[in-house]
């Protein structure tokens, strides 16, 4: 079984397309499911229509990943143990955790443990090489290193994307208008205090200024000032989100590539189909334990 993170601020963007359909082809025993992380991030409504959009190609539920204070843990461990009852004639189970650098792979799986399993870091490329972790005596999780990016991605979709780590950019001064673009002019007002600018020059200038950036002169530290605020757009300190597609935009994807969609959000690979949503009612979870 493969759990595959996506971010929540941008789920198609953390999808690789060629993987899902490697999957699909050659390996028709792999059961694939989406895990929505960092849906804190974004607005409820936002991450419902996403996991709706998503639910067309794989079981999806949404979660964030939090030992103290986690949404979607028990939607993933009922998903994982009817799993494992579903394949009772197997010694044990192994669920793989796949995804894009810095989208949260060991923080789930530290939420499903409840302890700090698996080493994590607000940046790409803390996990260098799989780790195996106990559930339960049957079910066994593997922590993996971010997959392979698609080729296709530009320098600026990598970087954007958290592939790439803010100290290891070479010009990082030529993403900042990329993120401009992408955020609202209120949030980074809110952030930086700056009321208004012409272009990234004078928004890296005036961020210069207001932080104390300085080199020699007076002059603006304009490696550092725009390594600092990739940084805090990798690590999610200015708020962003993608949109999901809308219907006619579903339709024409389907009808492209000659896609059949999962009917209801549902999925077969359990003993009794259930329907994926994004939201859990803790009472309601409560009630069910205690009638079984």
């Amino acid at each position: 079984m493969l759990i595959y993170v996506l971010d929540a601020r941008n789920p198609n963007g953390t999808r690789t397309r060629s993987l899902e359909e490697h999957l699909k082809k050659n390996c028709p025993n792999k059961h694939l499911v989406f895990v929505l992380n960092k849906c804190d991030l974004v607005p409820t409504s936002v991450t419902q229509k996403w996991v709706k959009y998503l639910q067309n190609y794989a079981p999806t539920l949404a979660f964030q990943a939090s030992i103290t204070n986690s949404f979607g843990k028990g939607s993933v461990i009922q998903l994982l143990k009817q799993f494992d009852m579903l394949h009772k004639e197997k010694k044990s189970i192994s669920v793989g955790f796949i995804g894009y650098p810095n989208v949260g792979k060991s923080s789930v799986i530290n939420t499903l443990m409840k302890k700090a399993c698996c080493k994590v870091a607000p940046i790409p490329g803390e996990t260098k090489v799989w780790q195996y972790i106990t559930l339960t005596k049957r079910i066994y999780l593997i922590d993996c290193p971010g997959i392979v990016y698609d080729q296709n991605e530009s320098d600026t979709d990598k970087v954007l994307k958290g592939v790439v780590r803010a100290e290891k950019i070479p010009d990082p001064e030529s993403y900042i208008q990329p993120i401009l673009d992408k955020v609202d002019k209120k949030h980074i007002t809110d952030i930086f205090g700056i009321l208004s600018w012409v272009d990234a020059e004078d928004f890296i200038g005036q961020v210069a200024e207001k932080t104390g950036k300085l080199k020699k002169g007076g002059e603006p530290d304009i490696n550092n000032v725009c390594k600092s605020i990739i940084f805090d757009w990798q690590r999610g300190n200015i708020p962003f989100f993608s949109k999901p597609p809308s219907a006619e935009e579903r339709e024409a994807e389907l009808e492209a590539k000659k896609e059949k969609p999962v009917v209801g959000g549902q999925t077969t690979i359990l003993a009794e189909p259930i329907r994926m949503v994004a939201a859990e009612d803790p009472a309601k979870e409560e009630a069910e334990a205690a009638d079984k």
